[in-house]
């Protein structure tokens, strides 16, 4: 059994004789009804509710539950008792409670018993869903167990749902049923109209004389000459036995009720035969009534023996009992000591619960205080912003001052170019080296006669960095002019030069992702479809009108599709813008150009380069966009499709399904561009443009898969690694990243020393503005 708890309040002393005891359970609707069967049974009684309470707080002991969880449970079962008590008082019934605390109901009623000396007891006999007319055993295992087990001086009364199922009487009662005594009754008897024997108290019946026994047979005999006819008495022989006390066992019982039906007989032959014979035929039952005393004699001899077991077995019970008492003494004193340990973690929890009052006041003070101190911040970072905006504006215009001077220094020294005033960010042999991982060959993008193509990483930036052949080198001095001068040219479809190194004569463009269109024109798996084709021959064509129509005009030189470059969203870009110029050109040179089919017949003839030069090179482009082929013999197999009105045959299928008519159109713009003769070759400005430009928008309008040039993603490099926003002013700190001028400013002025990417303390520092990603920003910015 489990641990067990006794209420904390007083034991009370019960007159156990006339109190009646009431098991209820945890469910007032169910035990409802044994307590008002009780109520009306025994009115006058005074009625004591018994309950047995089995709670979580003894089952877990060890398993944690807190003095609080036992206290929501203590307060439950008062909850529950009070709801017996109302009910009890609404009927003008004053209530008494018991109850104890364990983890096995049944045996908790059993000990209640034993404690309280409990006589009398009303509990239910099964649940209520069991109950019918014909249910007259024990349903519940509690029940039979209680009746089995407790102590026998208890009557217990079964009910279920407001009816008595079985009654189980005291040991008192039995003990006096099972002596076995004359049959005769204590109070005067009298015999009703049927011929039934009645007395005032029938099932009160006790030993006598014998001497009071035959004077009182001989009464009730005579009574029956006079007043009884034969069938009276045979009827009222079976209700006379009825009357008497049973034996110990069945066969004397038997014996006995044998011996009363003889006697009556031999009365009523006795009877039927002569009056004379009756008084004889009496005193012959008389003499066998005698000796069935004697034989009741020899039985209370062994009922004295049984009284002396039944002695032992009480004895034994007592010690049971102060055990018991024992025990529930020392759970008593434990539930003492729990208790007082529950009111020390109340009084703790009280504790608890003001100094958290006193904290949330401090919190609710603390947010007062900041909220103070924000105000106080947002008006100092308004005023350090003026002042920021103004000192901004001050180092602008000390800047423009410095490099004014040190341009009319270099001015007077004989250095007169314009060149010298460039903006462009000059990258050192280290930090190229760094960059591209010491040239490492697997970082090689491309390789060609003008020189090989490196992709890297310099400062936080993915760039591709050009490699300018050894041969035919210019001065550091003439090599910086020439690159300043090709960075000064801005165009949304031309690649952004980023800076330059002139001690390895390597040049540093912007990265594009998606790689060179000749790339995508040879690979069959990742083709591009003709909208997107057509996209590109418009833009390319706007960057060679843009660079014709300067002044002076701008020869790119050497257009195809590897100097074709795409970024993420495939818009294109012209890239080896000047480098032709960056190389003395000679004989071999020359050689080799024969070899390219891009190339300007008449350049290979005169070498002079003219706006038509390109022009011719993007006739062979716009054949290789329409066609895929190789360009060898592109130009007649293009042109014989077009005489036999079969273009279809030569166009790439990969791309799609060209629309005939604009394939045609562009086939034809693509043949007159590579005429022989420069002077029938037409003009990119009007006649060009005039042919690609509502292609472009048709395409534009009806490609899903294109995208749009204001939903363009962000170029990385473009955006603050602070701020992580576009930067309007970009500044190169000592760690060699790129911030927005307010926000690395702020950082410096504010105590830090070290970098905010690497966390590592800085050289110096002094910012350098970076122009040149300044510039691509500006001219990113109005590509929207």
């Amino acid at each position: 059994m489990g641990s067990v708890a006794v209420a904390a309040e007083e034991e009370r002393v019960f007159d156990v004789e006339e109190t009646i005891f009431v098991a209820v359970g945890n469910r007032v609707d169910q035990s409802e009804r044994a307590l008002l069967w009780a109520v009306h049974r025994f009115s006058g009684k005074k009625i004591c509710l018994l309950h047995v309470h089995k709670p979580s707080l003894v089952s877990s002991m060890t398993q944690g539950n807190t003095p609080a969880k036992r206290l929501k449970q203590r307060k439950k079962l008062r909850e529950l008792l009070d709801n017996y008590l109302l009910i009890l008082s609404r009927g003008g019934v004053k209530a008494y409670e018991v109850w104890i605390e364990t983890d096995n109901v049944e045996k908790g009623i059993v000990e209640l018993i034993a404690q309280h000396d409990v006589r009398c007891l009303v509990m239910g006999a099964a649940a209520d869903k069991y109950y019918n007319e014909r249910l007259a055993d024990l349903k519940s295992k509690k029940a039979v167990f209680v009746c089995q087990q407790a102590a026998r001086s208890c009557h217990i009364w079964f009910t279920c749902k407001g009816h008595l199922i079985y009654t189980r009487g005291d040991s008192r009662d039995r003990s006096e049923r099972e002596v076995p005594p004359l049959l005769i009754m204590n109070s005067p008897t009298k015999i009703n109209q049927s011929g039934e024997i009645e007395s005032d108290s029938p099932h009160r019946l006790s030993n006598l004389d014998l001497e009071e026994d035959a004077n009182k047979m001989d009464e009730i005999s005579r009574w029956l000459f006079d007043h009884c006819s034969v069938d009276s008495i045979l009827s009222s022989r079976v209700v006379n036995t009825s009357k008497f006390t049973p034996l110990h066992t069945d066969e004397e019982q038997k014996a006995q009720v044998q011996a009363v039906e003889e006697s009556y007989f031999s009365l009523e032959q006795a009877i039927e035969d002569t009056k004379e014979s009756k008084w004889k035929e009496f005193e012959e039952a008389v003499k066998r009534w005698k000796d069935e005393e004697d034989i009741v004699e020899a039985k209370c001899k062994a009922n004295l023996l049984y009284g002396k077991a039944f002695q032992s077995l009480c004895v034994k019970e007592i010690s049971q009992r102060k055990e018991i008492e024992e025990m529930l003494a020392r759970v008593k004193q434990e539930t003492e000591m729990m208790k007082d340990e529950c009111d020390e973690f109340i009084k703790e929890l009280q504790m608890v619960q003001k100094e958290n009052l006193v904290l949330e006041s401090q919190v609710a003070k603390s947010q007062d205080e900041i909220k103070e101190l924000e105000e106080k911040i947002i008006s100092a970072v308004q005023l350090l912003i003026s002042f920021r905006e103004k000192r901004d504006k001050l180092r602008v215009e000390h800047g423009s001052a410095v490099r004014e001077v040190e341009w009319l220094k270099r001015l007077m020294k004989g250095e007169t170019s314009s060149f010298c005033r460039s903006k462009l960010p000059i990258f050192s042999f280290l930090e190229i080296n760094e960059a591209t991982n010491e040239f490492d060959p697997s970082w090689k993008i491309a390789e060609g006669r003008y020189g090989t193509v490196y992709k890297g990483n310099i400062r936080q930036m993915h760039v591709a960095i050009k490699m300018l052949p050894s041969y035919g080198s210019k001065s550091q001095l003439d090599f910086q002019r020439e690159v300043e001068i090709i960075s000064r040219v801005r165009h949304p479809n031309v690649v952004t030069l980023i800076g330059m190194c002139p001690e390895s004569r390597s040049i540093v463009y912007e990265y594009l992702k998606n790689g060179s269109l000749e790339d995508r024109l040879s690979c069959k798996e990742n083709t591009i479809p003709w909208q997107i084709r057509t996209c590109i021959a418009t833009e390319i064509c706007s960057a060679l009108i843009f660079l014709h129509t300067n002044k002076p005009s701008i020869v790119h030189g050497n257009v195809k599709p590897s100097n074709i470059l795409l970024d993420a969203n495939y818009v294109s870009k012209l890239g080896d813008l000047g480098v032709l110029f960056l190389i003395q050109q000679n004989k071999e040179s020359k050689k080799s150009d024969e070899t390219s089919f891009y190339t300007d017949p008449e350049y290979l003839e005169t070498g002079e380069l003219k706006p038509e030069s390109d022009i011719y090179s993007f006739g062979v482009l716009l054949l290789r966009l329409l066609t895929a082929r190789p360009p060898d013999v592109l130009v007649k197999d293009v042109q014989c499709a077009l005489e036999d009105n079969n273009i279809n045959a030569v166009l790439d299928s990969s791309a799609g399904d060209w629309p005939l008519v604009e394939a045609k159109q562009l086939a034809q713009l693509a043949l007159r561009c590579c005429q022989r003769n420069r002077l029938d070759r037409p003009d990119l400005a009007s006649v060009g443009w005039g042919v690609l430009e509502p292609m472009r928008t048709s395409c534009i309008a009806s490609a899903s898969y294109l995208v749009s040039k204001k939903c363009q993603r962000i170029p990385s490099h473009f955006v603050c690694p602070i701020l992580q926003e576009i930067m309007e002013e970009p500044q190169i700190a000592a760690d060699g990243f790129t911030y927005e001028a307010e926000a690395i400013r702020g950082w410096l002025h504010s105590g830090h020393d070290t970098s905010p990417m690497t966390n590592l303390k800085l050289e110096h520092l002094n910012l350098v503005p970076n122009y040149a990603l300044q510039n691509a920003i500006q001219e990113w910015q109005l590509q929207e």
